[in-house]
C-alpha cells in the first residue's frame, strides 16, 4: 500500500558498529534574534551517551553552522585519549555541509579554514566518516543545537 504524500517518514537513530562511536550534530538558527547555535551526541553501540554538546556560535548560514558542528565534533574527539583512535562516525543532516566536508576541495571560502581542518584530520587518521542522515535520526542533537540558542558559553559533558 502506497503511502500518503506529505507524510514525513521517521527513521530513528541507528548505532554503529561494536569497534565504532557516532557523533550526531545540528544547527539552529534564529534570525530573529540574530544567532546560531550548534549541537551534538556522541553514542556508542549500545546507543549510550558518552558526550555532549551545545554551544553559541557566531551568526552564519545554517548550511555554514552546520560544518562548524562538524568541526567542533572532532575537534572534541582528537582531545579525548581514549576515543581518537576508534573510529568515528559523524552524522549531519546537511547534505552540502557533508559534501563540503568530504570534498577534496572547495566549499565556501569563508569555511577554508574549518574545511581544511575536517578534510586533514579525516585523511590523516583514516577513521572518521562524515555521512548525511535525514533530520528525523538526529532528534537529540537537534534539540541541543536549540539549546545553544539561549547559552552564552559552549556546554560539554562527558559521560
Amino acid at each position: 500500500m502506497p503511502k500518503p504524500m506529505g507524510r514525513v517518514t521517521h527513521r530513528p537513530w541507528s548505532p554503529p558498529s561494536i569497534s565504532d562511536i557516532k557523533w550526531n550534530v545540528d544547527a539552529s538558527l534564529d534570525p530573529i534574534r540574530n544567532r546560531s547555535a550548534i549541537g551534538g551526541v556522541l553514542r556508542n553501540f549500545m546507543g549510550i551517551f558518552r558526550c555532549v554538546f551545545s554551544s553559541p556560535i557566531p551568526m552564519m548560514e545554517i548550511n555554514s553552522a552546520e560544518v562548524y558542528a562538524i568541526f567542533r565534533a572532532i575537534k572534541i574527539s582528537m582531545a579525548c585519549e581514549e576515543i581518537k583512535t576508534q573510529s568515528i562516525i559523524i552524522e549531519s543532516d546537511s547534505a552540502n555541509a557533508v559534501a563540503w566536508s568530504n570534498a577534496g576541495c572547495g566549499g565556501p571560502w569563508n569555511l577554508n579554514f574549518l574545511l581544511n581542518f575536517i578534510r586533514n584530520t579525516a585523511k590523516s587518521h583514516r577513521n572518521i566518516h562524515i555521512s548525511h542522515k535525514g533530520r528525523s535520526s538526529n532528534m537529540v542533537a537537534d534539540a541541543l543545537a536549540k539549546q545553544g540558542l539561549r547559552r552564552e558559553n559552549e556546554f560539554l559533558a562527558w559521560m
